[in-house]
């Protein structure tokens, strides 16, 4: 899953600054107009789910630093079941 765009309908992974992995999924994204090139994202954790606006240009710094890959609907799933 080499994806390096943000698309809608995908799922990803992300290490934050203290290498916790979060997982999310892109809900939909505005091509034009005032909030073009912004997306709105669910986070998954094991507490419950959150949704928020992603910038494509923070996306992409995010990825440009190694910290984002693309991941399945399986491995979302194990980020929000208990172990």
């Amino acid at each position: 899953m080499g994806n390096r765009t943000l698309s809608v309908g995908h799922y990803y992974q992300l290490k934050t600054g203290t290498d916790q992995i979060i997982a999310f999924a892109v809900l939909y994204g505005f091509e034009r107009g005032k909030n073009k090139d912004v997306y709105t994202v669910k986070l998954y954790t094991k507490k419950g789910d959150v949704e928020f606006p992603l910038k494509e240009a923070q996306f992409h710094q995010w990825m440009k630093e190694g910290r984002i890959r693309e991941i399945t609907a399986d491995e979302a799933l194990t980020y929000v079941t208990e172990p």
